[in-house]
């Protein structure tokens, strides 16, 4: 006989077995004499296992043999078995967050468009791209783009004719007239000063 463990002990013809074994009893058959019975007893034991799974949070709620997880944890169902004994499984489930990340960075106007991500900037702004992490889940990231102008001035300005050539911000002037020079801003980027000379 197969029983299952959950059935221990087990007792037949006032024998007891608390394993699997091979017992003999001595009984009376109904004439008076000796009748020997020989119990073959096979226990199965119950089947147990364990199971640790990772998933991405937008996974959840995640289902498993009847269980409902709504975040990481461990959890344990009772099933049948093959032998149509109890199988218990235990499942840990270890949940991976999105990550998040924000990144600030200025660039110069003459730079636009600006690509990040796969992002396109025209413009100062700010703009989100969902990403993959390493752990193959969701990597959510936001770019906050400033864009620093072109930083223009006008300068008038007189002088004699004994100071020509005249010089100014890197320009020559053998004459009166206008003339536009590019500089750097203290940020790196284009200013553009204009000199209105009149001599």
């Amino acid at each position: 006989l197969t029983i299952c463990d959950d059935q221990l002990p087990y007792t037949w013809n006032g024998l007891t077995f608390n394993s699997s074994g091979s017992q003999t009893a001595t009984l009376t058959t109904a004439a008076g004499c000796d009748s020997v019975a020989t119990m073959n007893l096979t226990v199965t034991p119950t089947v147990t296992s364990t199971t640790s799974i990772t998933i991405c949070d937008d996974q959840l709620p995640y289902t498993w043999n009847g269980l409902t997880f709504s975040s990481a944890g461990s959890q344990t169902t009772t099933l049948t078995s093959a032998a149509g004994c109890d199988s218990v499984a235990t499942l840990n489930l270890s949940v991976t967050p999105t990550v998040t990340s924000t990144t600030s960075i200025t660039i110069c106007d003459d730079q636009l468009p600006y690509t990040w991500n796969g992002l396109m900037f025209t413009s100062s702004g700010s703009q989100t791209a969902t990403l993959s992490s390493a752990a193959g889940c969701d990597s959510v990231a936001t770019l906050n783009l400033t864009v620093n102008p072109v930083v223009t001035s006008t300068t008038n300005l007189t002088v004699c004719d004994d100071q020509l050539p005249y010089s100014w911000n890197g320009l020559t002037f053998n004459a009166a007239g206008s003339q536009i020079a590019t500089l750097t801003t203290a940020a790196g980027c284009d200013s553009l000063a204009t000199l209105n000379l009149t001599v």
